[in-house]
């Protein structure tokens, strides 16, 4: 008579070994995904160019930096950064375009009442 042999207690039995079956597919390729900020932010970027940079400019640049934080973090699972960098440029001219304005705006302003001023004194001394 054969016997099988027996597993001492406490110890479980081994499965038999079986041979894998045909290959199913393969896993689908790795494809980092577009951060949605680092887009954002260049679309603002870009909107802030174009004469819309007191609404765009400032949301635009921290997107950008959030956008880079987060793209960094993810150690290329995530893509996008040339977005990123495009929308701080493009925010930051557009804030600087802003900031250039105002002081032409009050150059021409205090020159304006300095004209008006001097056309006072100079009709109050004739």
């Amino acid at each position: 008579m054969s016997e099988t042999p027996s597993t001492p207690p406490g110890v479980a039995a081994v499965p038999a070994l079986v041979p894998p079956g045909p290959a199913g597919y393969p896993p689908p390729p790795f494809v980092p995904r577009q951060n949605g900020m680092a887009v954002a932010s260049l679309v603002l970027g870009i909107l802030s160019l174009t004469g819309m940079s007191w609404l765009t400019g400032i949301p635009g640049v921290i997107l950008g930096h959030l956008a880079l934080r987060q793209i960094r973090a993810s150690r290329g699972a995530e893509t996008g950064e040339s977005l990123a960098m495009g929308g701080l440029v493009t925010g930051y001219i557009g804030i600087g375009l802003v900031v250039l304005g105002i002081l032409i705006g009050l150059v021409f302003l205090l020159f304006m009442v300095g004209l008006v001023g001097l056309a006072g004194l100079s009709a109050a001394a004739a």
